[in-house]
């Protein structure tokens, strides 16, 4: 196993591994179920991404650099419905249109 992201949260935690499953890599989530403890317990209580196969841990860590970009990045975009989302959102949060591929 190898540890390639130490999450916010256990919900942030579950969405990096939906979003590399979607991307065609397989990893787990270890440590979530210690989120409670923090502050009580003298231990790393941060929910961790791992994957199995060492061929998968660069391709992640890129994929995981690339949300860890948009998530900080204070950009929009404009929808063709004329409503501006953040650059992370996929999908306009108004109509649900994709996110343009182009400038």
């Amino acid at each position: 196993m190898h540890t390639i992201y130490a999450a916010a949260d256990p919900i942030e935690a579950e969405i990096l591994r939906s979003y590399l499953a979607q991307h065609g890599i397989a990893a787990r989530v270890f440590g979530a179920a210690l989120w409670g403890g923090r502050g009580d317990l003298p231990l790393d209580a941060w929910p961790r991404l791992v994957v199995d196969d060492q061929r998968d841990v660069e391709p992640a860590r890129e994929l995981l650099r690339r949300y860890e970009h948009r998530r900080h990045a204070q950009a929009s975009w404009l929808c063709g419905c004329g409503e501006r989302s953040p650059v992370h959102f996929e999908i306009c949060w108004a109509c649900g249109l994709e996110r343009p591929t182009g400038p």
